[in-house]
């Protein structure tokens, strides 16, 4: 049985902002997911964190954001 693709849409990330406060996620490398609102982000570091599943928390003020690592 053959199912048939309805469309094809290419997914372009568009950057935005975060409002301020503070977020939970999850740190792998350079990357930071979080949900916030039931919408989906993710956040890219200037440094790596070694290690998968880091669990971090995100602060945003004044447009600036930085994180910390929760003790795993």
């Amino acid at each position: 049985m053959k199912n048939t693709i309805k469309s094809i849409t290419r997914k372009q990330p568009q950057e935005t902002i975060l409002p301020d406060g503070y977020y939970n996620g999850i740190c792998s490398g350079y990357c930071i997911e979080l949900t916030s609102h039931g919408v989906d982000y993710e956040l890219e570091t200037e440094e790596s964190v070694r290690g998968m599943g880091i669990r971090v928390v995100v602060r945003v003020q004044n447009g600036e954001a930085t994180f910390e690592e929760i003790q795993n």
